[in-house]
């Protein structure tokens, strides 16, 4: 090879090994550097702001009257177990689709923080299953001063009647209906023109956990809702009355399972001596102590106990003859006497 050839192969390694150089150069100082990487925000993955808003539990149920003792009669049913909601009706029918919530236990569990708070306050109370077991409810009513139902459709018909003559008699009665109750209902709350409405209600936009679990407020000063601030119904059924004023309502946003309608509801009614609920979970020792549900049975305990002591019934009277649903006796009709036939004119034939 020339001196020419050579200088010049030289000089290409010579490039070369310069360009190599630079470029490996080049990269470390990149590798050194690093890529900036954009800012991500994460904060919808820490668990306290992935999880929903809790309502506080805590609170005790206490009562302030200093009553002499009472008795209070509790009906819980015989299937419905206790601390479990019944069936939430899409419609106003035993035939439709059912879907339940709740928790299972016995059917006195149910109403258990209720009824310790008015055995630990002096006052007596007796459970009542149903007829068969215990005789005729007019006969258990007879001794009572307040009545207090957490399965009203479990209520025969002639035991509904009784207990409408409970409370014409001025004993005190605490309906708790959930969906699907609103024939029972009617008739339970017909002397105050109190009923239930078929299907169930609902809040998409502000619930606790979950859409059936609302939050309800009184409405005015009302003996059921002094003190409470808000309540937690874990199913509701909206209520209304043609006598006294609504108690509790549900916020705005909640809807019915019927109309699908956005509206208030009226969630607990108030009259005199009879007052109705559109819930029974809250009672349930896993609810009562939700938000102010406590106080609200704290309420409810009062309510049941300080009355006028109601007007002997009469136990001896058959079931199912109320005499306030009973027809007028009606005095027999005489028969219209019938005008004797005129005779034939005799002149006329001739």
């Amino acid at each position: 090879m020339s001196g020419r050839g050579r200088l010049l192969l030289a000089a290409f390694v010579a490039v070369f090994v310069l360009t190599v150089g630079v470029v490996s150069l080049g990269t470390l100082a990149l590798d050194e550097r690093g890529t900036e990487q954009p800012t991500v925000e994460t904060a919808h993955f820490e668990p306290e702001n992935a999880l929903p808003d809790e309502t506080a539990d805590g609170g005790e149920i206490t009562m302030d009257s200093n009553e002499s003792a009472n008795t209070v009669v509790v009906h819980t049913g015989a299937a419905a177990a206790a601390g479990q909601v019944p069936p939430l009706f899409s419609a106003g029918t035993d035939a439709e689709r059912a879907v339940s919530t709740g928790t299972a236990g016995g059917p006195e569990r149910g109403v258990g923080p209720l009824a310790t708070t008015l055995a630990a306050n002096g006052h007596d109370v007796e459970f009542y299953t149903d007829e068969l077991e215990d005789g005729p409810l007019q006969q258990t009513l007879g001794d009572a001063d307040a009545f207090v139902t957490t399965a009203p459709t479990q209520l025969s018909a002639s035991e509904r009647e009784q207990v409408q003559s409970f409370v014409d008699a001025g004993g005190r009665v605490v309906i708790a209906a959930d969906p699907g109750s609103a024939e029972s209902v009617i008739d339970l709350g017909s002397s105050a023109g109190m009923y239930a409405e078929p299907g169930y209600l609902y809040n998409l936009v502000e619930n606790d956990n979950n859409y059936l679990s609302l939050y309800v407020e009184p409405t005015d000063t009302d003996p059921l809702t002094d003190g409470v601030d808000e309540v937690v119904f874990r199913s509701a059924t909206a209520l209304g009355t043609a006598q006294g004023e609504p108690a509790l309502t549900t916020s705005a946003d909640t809807r019915h399972s019927i109309t699908r309608e956005t509206d208030s509801y009226t969630v607990g009614v108030h009259h005199e001596d009879l007052a109705v609920i559109g819930d029974s979970s809250f009672l349930a020792p896993e609810n009562a102590y939700r938000a102010d549900n406590n106080v609200l049975i704290g309420n409810i305990a009062e309510f049941l106990v300080t009355g006028e002591k109601p007007e002997e019934m009469d136990v001896d009277e058959p079931a199912g003859t109320s005499p306030r649903t009973q027809p007028p006796e009606s005095e027999p009709i005489e028969p219209e006497p019938v005008p004797d036939a005129p005779l034939p004119d005799n002149d006329s034939n001739n």
